[in-house]
Order: C-alpha cells, then sequence, then structure tokens
C-alpha cells in the first residue's frame, strides 16, 4: 500500500482534473475528424478515442473517490491514554503506532469497549490504550499519521491539531470534533 504525503493530494487532484480536460479534447476530436479521415487515420482516431474515453473515466474515478481526513482522537483518563479514530481501516497507521509504543500499549477490556462506545455513534472507535503514556510524544506521532488530532485532558481542555497540509502544525486551536455523545462522558475522565 503506498501511503501519499499530504501536499500530494492536493497535485494528484490538479493532475486528475487536467487529464479530464485533455481526454475530453482527445474524445472531441476523434468523434469531430472520425468521418472525413482516411482509412490509417481512423484507426488511429480510434485508439485516441478510446484511450481518452478510458483516461476520463479514470480521472474522474480517482476525483470522486478522493480519501476523507482521518481523525484521531486522543483522551487522557489519568495514567492511560485512549486513542480512537474515525474510520476502522486505519490499520497500519494503529499498527504502528502499537510497534513503536509497544510496551505501553495494551488491548482495551471488554468493559472498556463498552463504556466507550458512545463514540461509535459520532463516528469514532476506540482502538487503543496506552499506559503511562508521553502525551506529546503520542501527539506528535498521531499528526504524522492523522490529518486532524484532537486531544483532551481531565480537565476537559480540548487541543485540535491541524495536520492536513504540515505533519508538524506550530500551534492547536482550541476546538474539539462535532461530538453529539461527548455530554455522556465524564469530562474527559471517561464514561460513567
Amino acid at each position: 500500500m503506498v501511503v501519499l504525503q499530504r501536499t500530494e493530494l492536493g497535485r494528484m487532484r490538479l493532475l486528475f482534473l487536467l487529464t479530464v480536460v485533455l481526454s475530453t479534447t482527445a474524445v472531441v476530436a476523434a468523434v469531430t475528424l472520425f468521418s472525413q479521415a482516411g482509412e490509417n487515420l481512423r484507426i488511429a482516431l480510434i485508439v485516441l478515442g478510446a484511450a481518452g474515453l478510458l483516461a476520463l473515466v479514470l480521472s474522474l474515478l480517482q476525483l470522486f473517490v478522493h480519501p476523507k481526513r482521518s481523525h484521531a482522537l486522543l483522551v487522557q483518563r489519568g495514567n492511560e491514554m485512549i486513542i480512537a479514530t474515525n474510520s476502522l481501516h486505519e490499520g497500519f497507521k494503529l499498527r504502528f503506532l502499537r510497534d513503536v509504543l509497544s510496551e505501553n500499549v495494551t488491548a482495551l477490556s471488554d468493559e472498556e469497549r463498552a463504556r466507550w462506545k458512545v463514540l461509535e455513534s459520532d463516528g469514532y472507535y476506540p482502538a487503543l490504550c496506552v499506559k503511562s503514556p508521553r502525551k506529546v510524544l503520542i501527539l506528535r506521532l498521531c499528526t504524522m499519521l492523522f490529518d486532524d488530532v484532537f486531544a483532551v485532558d481531565a480537565s476537559n481542555r480540548w487541543e485540535h491539531h491541524d495536520s492536513g497540509s504540515t505533519a508538524e502544525p506550530s500551534f492547536a486551536k482550541g476546538e474539539r470534533p462535532r461530538l453529539k455523545t461527548w455530554k455522556e462522558l465524564d469530562a474527559g475522565s471517561g464514561p460513567s
């Protein structure tokens, strides 16, 4: 699996848009010149039209299947931190985090999963529990892997690190994600 840098995604989108324009031009030119062309040129126009049509379909597909922003939610609870993500397909990122933080990572128990299940209605899935976390290290690792990182401590102080354009955002905003169920949670110390 190839992971593109965040700045590359914007460039790729521009390339797909230019490919749509060029392939549309090629298909229109092939259709309009076909009736006036000779035998050998008709074969070339058919190949040009088919290649243009294929490029058009693939580019439109790539434009609309563009990946959505990945989020990580870090909840500090005393001497442990819960890491939740907004998508289930981020397994390679979570495996990387687990490998780097190896001895501190524990699996969530069934009781903890049941407690944190309320986050699933907002689209966040609890994935890892880190014992004795170093917040700065985990935050830095998550900003390298995820587009948006939201962190909350036990005093319900929120930080939003937007790393969609750079892996090292220089400052944090005091924003939190749109969570409907956060009121059901006990201000960062976990659900009751």
